[in-house]
């Protein structure tokens, strides 16, 4: 089988994780990559051994010998060089955010749909097969019935204004940064104590601190569904909050200490999940995946048969993904963020 031949717009810690990963891909390679300058393209093909760099995105998406486009440039930028490689016919892996905003999500995928191109969002947690472990313990009644949720994600970072993390023209902030992954976690949870793939929040009541700069560094929500079941999230790009998500229900908790990345490496391939039961004793489960995260979700794009347009769940399905950005709306606008930014 050939391998999907990748093009990656961006140059950066994400992109360079993303290129390091497929490495050992037996279905995907990187076969060039376009940054914000000619120079800044040659460096990273030099870098991680591509066999060519784009002088340009134009000239990476011109490219017949690109098949499929991985876009992790600053959060403005991904709709706009979504809706270019979709228009260029390249199946489309995003990182998250997909855009800034719910009305931005709905433009590309609206897009892609027209075109008949696959998208998805580039949740790449929701691809390791620790998620859908979880999931089958939580249908199989492993906690009871889902009462409550937590999910976490916080770190310290020092404030640097032009960094991408704190300067409000591009978009940051904690919440669309990482409270995206909470905010996932809590939705995927409260549909799977319904039956279904994930559910909306029917309320919200959130609060925040925002930084010097004005960008939201960290951020606490309360959600309730219409199932009852509730949900506690937390984020902050300035504080370490810790990362876990825990599933409360009527006979016990399940726990993960590091859902977002396998212990914490972002390139590990195992990690773990405690399941405590009412009156016994605490129990812990190993995960082990064949390669890293990254990895997975470009083979799980390359593993779609043609005309495919979304990915299958646990990934991001683009319902799923539209109703993640709405909440990430809801969230922004009431700890008093812009829900836009300039472009």
């Amino acid at each position: 089988m050939e391998k999907l031949r990748w093009g990656i717009i961006g140059t950066g810690a994400i992109a360079g994780d993303f290129a390091t990963a497929l490495r050992d891909s037996t279905k995907c390679e990187v076969v060039s990559a376009a940054g914000s300058s000619p120079e800044k393209s040659r460096a990273f093909a030099e870098r991680f051994g591509l066999p060519r760099s784009a002088e340009s995105i134009g000239a990476l998406l011109a490219d017949r010998a690109v098949d499929a486009v991985y876009i992790a440039t600053p959060h403005p930028m991904h709709e706009a060089h979504a809706l270019l490689a979709i228009d260029a016919g390249r199946a489309v892996l995003c990182e998250k955010p997909l855009t800034v905003d719910a009305a931005g999500a709905e433009r590309v995928i609206g897009a892609a749909r027209r075109k008949g191109v696959f998208l998805m969002e580039a949740f790449m947690y929701r691809c390791h097969p620790l998620v859908a472990e979880v999931a089958d313990k939580l249908r199989q009644g492993a906690v009871g019935t889902v009462r409550h949720i937590r999910a976490d994600f916080g770190f310290f970072a020092e404030r640097r204004p032009e960094h991408r993390l704190f300067n409000p023209e591009l978009a940051g902030g904690a919440i669309l940064d990482i409270g995206c992954y909470p905010a996932s976690f809590a939705r995927l949870v409260a549909g799977l104590a319904v039956g279904i793939p994930f559910d909306e929040p029917a309320e919200v009541c959130a609060t925040g601190q925002h930084g010097p700069t004005g960008v939201d560094e960290l951020a606490l929500a309360q959600l309730r569904f219409d199932s009852g079941v509730t949900a506690q999230l937390a984020c902050s790009i300035h504080h370490d909050l810790g990362t876990g998500a825990w599933v409360f229900g009527d006979e016990g908790v399940l726990h993960i200490p590091d859902p977002w990345l396998p212990l914490g490496d972002r390139h590990g391939r195992t990690t773990r999940y405690r399941l405590t039961t009412h009156g016994r004793p605490e129990q812990w489960f190993e995960v082990a995946a064949p390669l890293a995260t990254y990895a997975i979700e470009a083979e799980l794009v390359a593993s779609m048969p043609p005309g495919t347009t979304e990915a299958p769940w646990p990934a991001m399905g683009w319902g799923d993904t539209l109703g993640n950005m709405r909440l990430l709306d809801r969230w922004r606008e009431q700890v008093g963020v812009a829900s836009t930014v300039p472009v």
